[in-house]
């Protein structure tokens, strides 16, 4: 690593030097950071009724229209089944405290890192859609979990040998008490309630 003031190396792994940067984080030491949208997100979405999360069936109608010069970076990406997007949380504040409480988790406080909450330092989005249909630079997607008008920052896509962890985990989500319920709101699936 580089231009980041003094360092130390050690060594892992075949004899590869790693540097782990010490200093960087002093006042007046940050980096200004700029992105630019390459398109924006179509959703039915306005502001306070988008979802929790991205819901495959959702009602309405999703698509990604980028900028024209991006519109060759679209090429083979029809050949992918499944996409992540990136892209700006313009409609909400940003996270000033680091533990949070989700709506959904029955009270349940953890670190914001532990959680998906919109209120991050860096309000930046991520969803898994699946492509309906590619036409000129317009991409119809499934649903998608923010509001119309969003900027979008950037999509990959999900390649399952690489992406796909057999033996992730679902952490603390794991003990709440009404999990199977909170699964079944969190992703848009019809379900009874008990009276």
């Amino acid at each position: 690593m580089t231009g980041y003031g003094s360092s130390m190396a050690f060594f892992c792994g075949a004899g590869l030097a790693v540097s782990r940067d010490l200093t960087g984080f002093e006042e007046g030491n940050e980096v200004n950071i700029h992105f630019e949208r390459i398109g924006m997100i179509h959703t039915p979405y306005t502001s306070m009724s988008a979802p929790e999360q991205s819901q495959r069936d959702a009602t309405g109608e999703f698509w990604i229209s980028l900028k024209p010069e991006y519109a060759e970076g679209l090429d083979q990406l029809e050949k992918f089944r499944y996409v992540y997007l990136l892209y700006y949380l313009d409609q909400v504040r940003s996270a000033r405290e680091m533990a949070v409480t989700p709506p959904w988790a029955g009270g349940i406080q953890v670190g914001l890192f532990a959680s998906r909450s919109p209120n991050r330092p860096n309000p930046i989005g991520l969803s898994v859609v699946e492509i309906k249909e590619i036409d000129g630079r317009d991409i119809v997607t499934t649903g998608v979990d923010c509001f119309n008008g969003t900027p979008l920052l950037d999509i990959k896509p999900y390649i399952r040998t690489l992406d796909f962890k057999e033996d992730a985990n679902d952490g603390w989500f794991n003990d709440l008490e009404d999990r199977s319920h909170l699964v079944d709101h969190l992703l848009g699936i019809a379900h009874e309630h008990e009276r």
